[in-house]
């Protein structure tokens, strides 16, 4: 009697399976101080260790697991080895445990290591002779947001040593915060919109009159973004988030943004709504500038955060041949879509309710977190056991 073998999960060849509860574990921690302070159990607010963790470890986490996962399997190269996985895990969790200790200056150049890392990784790939493929042209703006991450880290550490006058410092905090995502939103969103939201792969970008000239176009904008930021903390705040809400607007609308997605699911809906909150969120920061760092939100929270998220339960749920969770109306996805507006609407409330400040801290972390729990009890599970289908977008 022949025995009916499970299928294992592929942990090199789909990593996305590690690096997305990484993530999550990430984010929780980065919020969950704020629940702490607002309970009064913390006596003092760890502001640089909140902003450092959730944009760079929880949201690198989230882009490290899509590109190591994509990469290979477009230019149909190798998977990453096991080693340099548990090596970059470890990197972007010590991200945040640097920062935490008081180790900055260590944070920031573990962050530059874990650039490093995933740079070579996909360049190596989409340049190797054995690679397949070539990347979409939408792909130019992921090493620009890298290397925008890899500068700033840089900055941020010379500036701290007094090697560099004081502005290049908060210039470098500026493109680890906000460039990096800002690009890599761009490029990652550029290539899912085409092919999970309308069902239409982007080509590669040599295989189709016209693409290099796209590719070139967007190389332009990710520039721009990235000048916009030097505008910034040169004085012209203003200017420079409206500069980057049109560039962040053309690009979406470049990408067939301004269609609602032509595939079913209330999760490519999340997605689609999620990248126009950046605009969005750029837009409001700049008519209410006084009180950009609430606004701003509307990026990170709605933007950022719930786009990781929500692309990620994208892949999970097709690279484990769930298409009916994927193209339906799961109540979790619905849930932690919710969760994180609502936690979003109440973080941009925050400063406006001074007599509840730390109440509405606690209820906004909490907000938040729940969202979290959702989504992991109903995603992580399904990334831990092997796929029942053929992978799909």
């Amino acid at each position: 009697m022949n025995e009916r073998r499970t299928p294992a999960v592929d942990w090199r060849g789909e990593p996305f399976r590690l690096f997305f509860p990484l993530a999550t574990v990430l984010g929780a921690m980065g919020v969950a101080h704020w629940m702490l302070y607002g309970t009064g159990v913390l006596p003092s607010y760890l502001a640089s260790f909140h902003a450092v963790t959730q944009m760079q470890s929880f949201l690198l986490a989230f882009a490290a697991g899509f590109l190591l996962t994509a990469v290979p399997k477009r230019t149909r190269t190798e998977p990453a080895g096991g080693v340099f996985l548990g090596v970059l895990m470890l990197a972007i969790a010590g991200v945040s445990a640097l920062e935490l200790a008081g180790f900055s200056n260590a944070a920031q150049l573990v962050y530059a290591l874990s650039i490093v890392l995933i740079a070579q990784f996909a360049v190596r790939r989409f340049v190797s002779r054995a690679a397949g493929r070539k990347p979409p042209a939408s792909f130019v703006l992921v090493p620009m947001g890298l290397l925008s991450g890899l500068i700033g880290a840089v900055l941020r550490v010379l500036s701290a040593m007094e090697f560099v006058p004081s502005w290049l410092g908060a210039l470098g905090r500026t493109l680890a915060l906000e460039g990096v995502f800002t690009c890599l939103s761009l490029g990652i969103g550029g290539f899912f919109f085409g092919l999970a939201l309308h069902g239409d792969p982007p080509p590669d970008i040599d295989k189709k009159p016209g693409e290099t000239k796209k590719a070139a176009i967007l190389a332009v904008a990710g520039l721009i973004v990235i000048a916009s930021l030097v505008l910034q903390e040169k004085g012209w705040v203003r200017e420079a988030l409206l500069l980057r809400a049109a560039v962040c607007t053309s690009v979406l609308v470049s990408a067939r943004g301004l269609k609602q997605p032509a595939r079913p699911g209330v999760n490519r809906r999340t997605v689609w709504l999620a990248a126009w909150a950046i605009p969005l969120g750029l837009t409001l920061s700049a008519v209410f500038v006084n009180d950009r760092v609430a606004w701003m939100h509307v990026a990170y929270i709605g933007g950022f955060g719930l786009l990781a998220f929500a692309v990620a339960a994208h892949v999970t749920l097709g690279h484990g041949g769930d298409e009916a969770h994927r193209d339906g109306r799961p109540w979790q996805v619905i849930a932690f879509g919710a969760l994180f507006t609502t936690a979003m609407v109440l973080r941009t409330l925050l400063g406006r309710l001074p007599d509840l400040y730390f109440g509405w801290m606690a209820a906004t972390a909490g907000v938040w977190l729940l969202g979290a729990i959702v989504w992991a009890v109903f995603l992580v599970p399904r990334m831990w056991r092997a796929p029942v289908g053929e992978a799909a977008a």
